[in-house]
């Protein structure tokens, strides 16, 4: 399973979230960083992959988010619910042009 969203959040804090959300203390779908860049985080759980991919869109100053999987189909819809929460309570950037 494939999701695509966007977020206010900067691309780098998607990846962090994605750290805290499946590897950090209480992870609902625990899982390990396998591989990591700039631009994505690879995760392994005990029977899947999941990967979590995040650019910032210069046009629209959101950031593109995409999250796979071939198992742990609900843990991508979680994460992106998780990530739409997060922005949500994120305080305003005053840098950040509207949209």
């Amino acid at each position: 399973m494939t999701a695509e969203s966007t977020t206010e959040l900067a691309a780098p804090a998607v990846l962090e979230a994605a750290k805290r959300f499946f590897s950090g203390a209480g992870a609902v779908h625990p899982a390990w960083v396998e591989t990591e860049s700039p631009t994505h985080v690879s995760f392994a759980t005990f029977r899947s992959n999941i990967v979590v991919s995040a650019l910032g869109d210069p046009e629209s100053g959101k950031t593109r988010v995409r999250v796979s999987s071939l198992r742990d189909q609900a843990a991508v819809g979680k994460f992106v619910t998780y990530l739409d929460g997060l922005a949500a309570a994120a305080p305003a950037d005053p840098d950040r042009p509207p949209t």
